[in-house]
């Protein structure tokens, strides 16, 4: 089978390696689609991401849906020719975290095209993937492979808004209009926020963001108008932080109201300085959403019964076999999605 494994900063080759045998407790499925994620794209640019190097040739994907080939002992549930999306994680199932049921916070968590364990752990850009069959949830018909790929990101933004408590009524702002950006402003608008406004240095990905969710969907980089925003909405009351930016996350601290919710969702790249005296003399309450638990049975929900949409996301669609331009397609200013298609 075809399998791409990344050497080093963007040297990513396509091998032809020995298809996996799935394990007792797996499934082996055929790769039909996959988005191209924020920690793929750092992987590819950088050969690190989130502080960890690669040592070794990896396997990056993590978004993704297929195909079952070879059931293993899982054929009641999931026979040959089923359509799966799967969660990629690998919790370790005994820590105290994944007893009490925060499996993300496992220690020993080991997760699709990571290089955060040595030996790294293969994604999902090769033909064929072992999968824990535990992990694998049924696709409907109505759910497009492609969409089915995105069901992981959807489920992380599904956490978010667990985290960020119940935002019914209530004055969201969301940096970030990225993937991940936009999966949170369609949540939190499906459970009734009052209103959502959303900043980002990219015009496209606002204008998107204007048609499907947000209220208000302001430029950053002319701070007279983000403030003239937070006045005219009197403030936030929960500030979601999805960009990564230090800026944007200082600014949080900022633009929340006295008793307000800073949730951190972007991945920081480094050390911030921020005002942390403002969650001190306005009793701030500041969050951190890590990846997710419990929430890709609800994500398959709410794409069946087209609650949520995330097609629209969708920006770039390349065969399985340009994966190398689908990346730097990814790292492009103009595309949001990237998904490969395989068939």
């Amino acid at each position: 089978m075809h399998a791409f494994y990344l050497h080093g900063r963007r040297d990513l080759r396509n091998e032809q390696v020995d298809p996996p045998s799935p394990a007792a407790d797996e499934v082996l499925v055929r790769f039909r689609a996959g988005g191209i994620c924020g920690s793929d794209m750092h992987y590819y640019h950088y050969g690190s991401n989130s502080g960890f190097d690669l040592v070794q040739p990896l396997v990056l994907g993590h978004e993704f849906a297929g195909e079952i080939v070879d059931a293993g002992r899982h054929g009641d549930r999931l026979p040959v020719g089923s359509r799966v999306a799967v969660d990629p994680s690998r919790p370790c199932r005994q820590c105290r975290y994944c007893v009490e049921g925060t499996y993300n916070l496992c220690r020993a968590m080991r997760y699709y095209g990571s290089a955060a364990t040595v030996p790294h752990v293969d994604g999902c850009f090769r033909e064929l993937v072992p999968a824990l069959a535990e992990r694998c949830h049924l696709l409907p018909d109505s759910i497009s492979w492609a969409e089915g790929a995105l069901l992981e990101p959807l489920s992380i933004a599904l956490h978010a808004a667990s985290r960020a408590g119940d935002v019914a009524g209530r004055q969201i702002l969301i940096s970030g209009a990225g993937p991940i950006g936009q999966l949170l402003g369609m949540v939190t608008r499906h459970h009734g926020a009052a209103s959502i406004t959303v900043t980002d240095v990219r015009h496209n990905v606002l204008d998107l963001a204007a048609d499907l969710w947000a209220d208000d969907a302001i430029l950053v980089g002319a701070d007279a108008e983000m403030d003239a925003a937070a006045v005219h909405r009197g403030g936030f009351d929960v500030v979601i932080e999805a960009s990564g930016a230090t800026a944007a996350l200082y600014a949080a601290y900022e633009r929340c109201n006295p008793g307000g919710l800073i949730l951190q969702v972007g991945n920081q790249l480094g050390d911030a300085e921020l005002p942390v005296n403002l969650a001190l003399v306005r009793e701030l309450t500041v969050r951190g959403s890590f990846r997710f638990a419990h929430q890709f049975g609800r994500a398959v929900e709410l794409l069946a019964s087209r609650r949520i949409d995330v097609s629209p996301l969708i920006t770039n669609s390349l065969p399985f076999s340009s994966l190398p331009d689908a990346l730097e397609t990814a790292l492009g200013a103009t595309s949001l999605k990237v998904v490969l298609e395989h068939p």
